[in-house]
Parts: structure tokens; C-alpha cells; sequence
């Protein structure tokens, strides 16, 4: 699932690439929190996905509400203002560095040696992929952008908290709705005007981007209800991936040797906990069961 949620996640780029020059920070994020919520609520509804919530998940659902919800505008303004492959390297650096943080601090997980070489594998993969570059005037952006991932890693990582008590459809609608009840009014305070529907390259991409942060977050939800935060946290590196493929497909940008060697670096950083663990079993003669 959170392969399959860092494939919609990849999407992103493409999507803001579409919108960046007709929405605001702000209202590209309320805009897009109203439109998820028109298929959600109803569906929740009549699927009866909604049920009252426990007085001591509130502060979980709080903390996975603000994160999910605030972490839109930042992530809209550092890619705004800066180069997609800058913006890229700091948003995984801080998803993936505070997935680990979270999940050692938090859900008391063990980091070992495979972890950690994983992790360092994954940071000099997304380098090789993407050059970093940042001038003075990009500071803000630079920081932005590192608040949007270590709030996405809040996000993903304390939603197993709840995910195994409330259905995707409930969570999923307390956090839109929060998107929606933060963004609306900072983007009234400001200002900010929505574009004409005439602007149809712009609402391609706000429709395009809401359905791919509906299934996204659906099953990145389900994904890090059944595995570890690090684990959760490189796996979702594929992203890197999965958008450099469809920058090949879409913008015919160019297959490097560079793409390649750190494709490949993140490749292996996702899989090698896993492969320790299943050579380790081979060695000790343990069964292995594939499901």
C-alpha cells in the first residue's frame, strides 16, 4: 500500500507543474480540501464508515489533522520558489529523517545497523538524483519546504495510532477538514484569488492533484497501519522514483546516469531491512512463510 501510495504520491509534481501560476498557496490547499471532502463525506455516509471518537484519540487525530492540514502550503511555496530537484532532496530528507525520529522516540521502534545504512543509502540516492542548489533569497523556501516533510512524517507515522479503530474515510475527513478550516481564512486574510474556470489547464490540475492525494493518503494510511515508521518512511522514497519515471514519460526529460545510480541506491535502501532479516532467517535455518 504505501508503494502503491508513493506512485500517486509521484504524481504531485506533474499536477502543481499544471496549477502553480493560477493558485495561491493557500487556496490551492482549501480548494482542493473542499473537493476531496464533497466525495468523502458522502461516501462515508453511505458506507457508514463514521463512528463517534474515543475521548483519548482526540489528541491523535489533533495532531494527525494539523500536520496533514498545514503541511500543504509550505510544500506548495518551496517548490514554487524553488528548483524541483532542491525541493525534492529537502522534502524526503525531512519525511524520511522524521519518520525515523518518530518512530524511535515515540513507538519505541529498534533502529539497527540495516536501518541506518538504509537511511543513508536513501539520502545519498535522492543526492545523486537531485543537485542541490540554494541561493540566499531561498532560505525561506528551503525552510518551508523542511516543515512541509517533518509535518508529512507526523502525518503518516501517529496515524497508526488511529487507523486500526476508525475507518480511511473517517480519518482521512477529520484531516481534510482541517485543511479546510486552516487554509480558508489565511487565504481570505491575503487575499488570494481563485482563478476562472476558463483557466482549465489550472483546474485540470487542482482535479487531477485531489484525486491523487485522495488515494495517496488513503493507502499510505493503510500502509503504516501494519509497519514500521522507518521502514514506512524509506518504502515511501519510491516516490523519487516513480516521479522520475513520469518526468521521462511525460516531460521526455532525459534518462541520466545519475537517475539510474540513485534510482537504484533508493531501491536498495527500501528493500535491505528486509533482506538482512531474510538472510539472517536462511542462515539460522528459520521458515520462512511468503504471503
Amino acid at each position: 500500500m504505501i508503494i502503491i501510495s508513493a506512485l500517486f504520491f509521484g504524481t504531485y509534481g506533474i499536477w502543481s507543474k499544471l496549477m502553480i501560476d493560477d493558485f495561491g498557496e493557500f487556496n490551492q490547499a482549501w480548494i482542493r480540501a473542499l473537493i476531496i471532502l464533497l466525495i468523502l463525506v458522502p461516501l462515508g455516509l453511505y458506507l457508514q464508515s463514521f463512528r463517534k471518537i474515543e475521548n483519548s484519540d482526540w489528541k491523535w487525530f489533533a495532531v494527525i489533522s494539523l500536520a496533514g492540514g498545514l503541511n500543504q502550503a509550505p510544500y506548495f511555496y518551496g517548490f514554487a520558489h524553488l528548483s524541483i530537484g532542491t525541493a525534492t532532496l529537502l522534502f524526503y530528507l525531512a519525511l524520511t529523517i522524521g519518520a525515523f525520529i518518530i518512530g524511535g522516540l515515540f513507538f519505541r521502534e529498534r533502529i539497527t545497523k540495516a536501518k541506518y545504512t538504509a537511511l543513508v543509502l536513501s539520502v545519498i540516492g535522492l543526492t545523486i538524483i537531485y543537485q542541490f542548489s540554494l541561493t540566499a533569497n531561498q532560505f525561506l523556501a528551503a525552510g518551508s519546504t523542511l516543515l512541509s516533510g517533518f509535518l508529512g512524517a507526523i502525518y503518516v507515522v501517529f496515524s497508526k495510532n488511529v487507523s486500526s479503530k476508525y475507518s480511511e474515510v473517517q480519518i482521512l475527513s477529520v484531516v481534510f477538514g482541517t485543511m479546510l478550516l486552516v487554509n480558508l481564512p489565511i487565504s481570505l486574510l491575503l487575499g488570494e484569488t481563485t482563478p476562472s474556470f476558463r483557466e482549465t489547464t489550472a483546474w485540470l490540475g487542482q482535479l487531477g492533484y485531489a484525486t491523487a492525494m485522495l488515494l495517496a493518503n488513503a493507502a499510505v494510511i493503510a500502509g503504516f497501519r501494519h509497519i514500521e515508521p522507518s521502514i514506512g518512511g524509506l518504502l515511501g522514497l519510491l516516490e523519487v522514483v516513480f516521479a522520475a519515471i513520469l518526468g521521462i514519460l511525460i516531460f521526455q526529460e532525459t534518462v541520466t546516469g545519475s537517475l539510474l545510480l540513485g534510482s537504484f541506491c533508493i531501491l536498495i535502501a527500501a528493500g535491505l531491512s528486509d533482506m538482512v532479516a531474510l538472510i539472517k532467517n536462511v542462515k539460522e535455518g528459520r521458515t520462512i512463510t511468503i504471503v
